[in-house]
């Protein structure tokens, strides 16, 4: 495996955990038992990927041929219940902090699938679509919470949180322009995933939204 693979392979393990966990704590906000937190962590992980995968005709997608991605958001997820039930008091008194390190995870989830997204675009030939390319970022970015969002029975986030999805579409189209300007992998990926990060960070700070009719 080259070191361009290996860093592919990376940013997917950090996106699964990352979404994992933002998944799980949503679910365990909700007061879901054990599966649900479970299930909700796994939707959130894999669900963009499989979506990106099916409209790239990659079928079966690559989550149902490895299961490891499967696994890590089980056990990301089983973890945080047991950490939630065995340290309830801390776990509800301490809600801020919780919803500061949920919104952190789901950060870094988005920024790492927002590149990956067009990592994989391009190694399926369409490298040279700008709108595709960058599509497929923002799907394996938003997807998975997305149907997690639905299972839940609420609004997705893309359509209320603040600049969700103007995020994934500028990290991913930043990673995009970048590569082929010739940026090396890592450092064009790096770049994307800050930005995706930084403008939702921000965006949280200074509660940055797109505007409303009504």
């Amino acid at each position: 495996m080259d070191w361009s693979q290996l860093f592919f392979e990376l940013l997917d393990v950090l996106g699964t955990v990352s979404f994992a966990l933002s998944g799980a704590m949503l679910a365990v906000k909700k007061q879901t038992d054990l599966f649900g937190v479970m299930l909700m962590g796994i939707v959130s992980a894999v669900g963009g990927g499989v979506t990106r995968d099916v409209l790239l005709g990659s079928v079966p997608p690559a989550a149902f041929t490895n299961s490891r991605y499967v696994l890590m958001a089980a056990v990301t997820s089983a973890v945080l219940f047991l950490i939630a039930r065995w340290q309830k008091e801390l776990y509800l008194t301490r809600a801020d902090l919780v919803d500061k390190i949920n919104n952190v995870a789901d950060a870094v989830g988005l920024g790492a699938f927002s590149v990956t997204g067009v990592q994989t675009a391009a190694a399926a030939g369409y490298g040279d679509n700008l709108f595709f390319a960058v599509f497929l970022g923002v799907i394996t970015g938003v997807g998975g919470g997305v149907l997690r969002d639905i299972m839940l029975m609420q609004v997705p986030f893309i359509l209320v949180k603040r600049v969700y999805a103007v995020a994934s579409i500028l990290g991913a189209l930043g990673y995009y322009q970048l590569v082929k300007f010739g940026v090396e992998q890592a450092m064009a990926s790096l770049t994307g995933m800050v930005i995706v990060f930084c403008v939702r960070m921000l965006a949280t700070h200074y509660r940055w939204n797109l505007p409303k009719a009504i």
